[in-house]
């Protein structure tokens, strides 16, 4: 009878820790629910899309009769000339894409741009209409030749 008695206890202990664990698993349960449908509701980040972007965009003609280049393409004013053009599968020389070289050397024709990132050309060749397409972002409407590093120099 002491035996059946241990048993007893033991089985009663074992049904009140398993009925407290079920109880803590069910309300975590229901916890991660609630927080799962609240965040469906929560208001998320907006998403950002080129498609509604507020940039502007600018026509920009680059061209290089010896390289056989003539190409008009749009470019967001938030967009560098080199990258606008590559996205349009036009291959513009490049190197470091920081304004720290020559490679990407332009020379504008007609229109403004903002290089305030190079840090390469020096005042008068700006002054000569010199740009660097790899920090060059549009500011209006543009003509470039391109492919103008040897006439930096």
């Amino acid at each position: 009878e002491h035996v059946n008695t241990f048993h007893y206890d033991i089985i009663i202990l074992l049904l009140n820790y398993l009925h407290t664990t079920t109880i803590k698993m069910m309300k975590l349960a229901i916890a991660a629910t609630l927080v799962a449908s609240a965040a469906a509701f929560a208001p998320s980040a907006p998403v950002i899309s080129r498609v509604s972007s507020t940039s502007l965009d600018y026509s920009v003609h680059v061209f290089n009769e010896e390289e056989g280049i003539d190409a008009t393409f749009e470019c967001a004013d938030d967009a560098t000339i080199v990258d606008a053009a590559e996205d349009e599968g036009i291959d513009l020389p490049y190197s470091c894409r920081a304004g720290a070289c020559s490679t990407c050397a332009g020379k504008i024709i007609s229109g403004t741009v903002n290089q305030s990132e190079q840090n390469f050309l020096e005042d008068e060749q700006i002054d000569d209409g010199f740009v660097l397409t790899c920090v060059a972002f549009p500011t209006s409407d543009c003509e470039i030749a391109v492919h103008m590093e040897e006439d930096l120099f």
